[in-house]
């Protein structure tokens, strides 16, 4: 943790912050976020896998978008210019869901 002096005070920096559900850190890169969301949503879809075979394929694309599109669409325009790392990974759950709607049927 770093600390910053204001008018002869001294101010506990912390190495992240979280508002209205987006991490956010000191270099505004963020990977916590990323990392958190992506975490849940393969969470999720290997949930979602072990009953996939008994649900239609419209059930199925409901379930991911309310469950996991829609966790990356919240906030996403603070995302706007973020390192090639964390759009991967972020394309990684998106092609996940994909494969489970498509490929399990």
């Amino acid at each position: 943790m770093s600390v910053l002096v204001v008018n002869g005070s001294a101010v506990d920096l912390l190495r992240n912050v979280t508002c209205r559900g987006v991490t956010i850190d000191q270099q505004l890169m963020f990977a916590d976020h990323v990392k958190r969301i992506t975490g849940r949503c393969f969470h999720c879809l290997r949930q979602r896998r072990s009953i996939r075979r008994t649900l239609t394929t419209d059930t199925a694309v409901a379930l991911v978008n309310a469950l996991v599109i829609s966790r990356i669409d919240y906030c996403n325009a603070v995302l706007a210019g973020v390192y090639g790392v964390h759009v991967r990974q972020l394309h990684r759950v998106l092609n996940a869901a994909v494969h489970l709607i498509v490929h399990d049927t």
